[in-house]
């Protein structure tokens, strides 16, 4: 999905000066959003247009009936929350067109929320990789290259509350050891898309097979990494490649999961996150604290995290002579 281009008078009766500068805002102009978040609405808008090529409909503009009879496609297969991105991808295609949105339109939106009624909006995510899973799953890790670089992933994941992005983005120089932990800097996240940088601290663990501190530093001991990325592919002979990828990230946290006896559908890369926030919220530590932690923007977006931890707290049901 292309961002909107900068219109103005023609470039032959600019000056070289603003010739340039028109050159350098559109690059601005198309980083305004992120690279993840383009490429899903290219993709959405590319499967928009098709459907509406098989059923002889114009895609642009698009008239609200045609959303509307689009909407209620997808509503027999997909999503509450894919359903609702496609519809952004389609709006803004339009706007970047210099076209009025039809998802707006009352009719477009009635039968959005119908929809919503009719499917539900409730969001099924990957189970929570609790501290006592992941003792499990790194207590099953041989000492080998792969089994340290995966304990060092899994716990620096799980201890720093990291999204997949931010764990496979971290690099040497992001790292400062001291005698309390290890601070940690994460240079671009899903929260911070400026690059201002954020910085969380990761203090030593009381067990050593799910410290932070020492798994980071025995990882980078064995590999001989000094500089760049930190998480690297492996070969089976302990050669050392490129930086692993975000999918990288859930394909070892469900591979890892399995072999310690969970199932591996239930876990994903967003466990480990999921995971510290309900521990911490079970362990009594404040919403203040774990958003700290987890750089959370809003209250809200952590709530279902601290209910899901402290659910069997304060219980109604509890003590009541069951």
């Amino acid at each position: 999905m292309e961002s909107k281009s900068i219109i103005i008078q023609s470039s032959t009766e600019l000056s070289a000066d603003v010739q340039r500068l028109h050159q350098q805002a559109e690059v601005h102009l198309s980083n305004s959003k992120a690279k993840n978040t383009k490429k899903a609405y290219t993709s959405d808008w590319q499967l928009f247009t098709e459907w509406c090529a098989a059923h002889t409909l114009v895609e642009l503009p698009a008239t609200p009936e045609t959303i509307a009879y689009y909407l209620t496609f997808l509503s027999s297969s997909s999503k509450a929350s894919t359903i609702k991105r496609k519809m952004t991808a389609i709006s803004q295609r339009h706007l970047s067109a210099n076209l009025e949105s039809p998802t707006k339109h009352p009719l477009v939106q009635g039968v959005w929320q119908g929809i919503q009624r009719s499917i539900g909006i409730k969001e099924v995510g990957k189970e929570a990789l609790w501290l006592s899973d992941l003792r499990q799953v790194v207590g099953i890790l041989p000492n080998t290259l792969i089994g340290i670089r995966n304990r060092a992933l899994l716990v620096n994941g799980w201890a720093g509350a990291l999204r997949r992005s931010e764990l496979v983005g971290i690099d040497v120089e992001h790292l400062r050891f001291t005698s309390d932990g290890l601070v940690l800097t994460i240079a671009h996240s899903k929260t911070d898309q400026h690059g201002e940088g954020q910085v969380i601290a990761l203090p030593y663990g009381s067990n050593r097979s799910t410290c932070p501190v020492r798994s980071m530093q025995e990882w980078l001991t064995v590999s001989g990494i000094t500089s760049g990325p930190v998480f690297r592919r492996l070969d089976r002979h302990g050669n050392l490649y490129e930086r692993l990828t975000a999918q990288s990230v859930r394909l070892i946290v469900k591979k890892n999961c399995q072999e310690a006896g969970l199932t591996a559908t239930s876990y994903g890369a967003h466990s480990l996150r999921s995971g510290f926030c309900s521990t911490a919220a079970k362990a009594g530590k404040s919403e203040h604290q774990i958003m700290r932690q987890t750089r959370h923007k809003q209250s809200s977006s952590l709530q279902r995290y601290i209910k899901h931890g402290t659910i069997f707290e304060d219980n109604a049901a509890s003590g009541i002579g069951l």
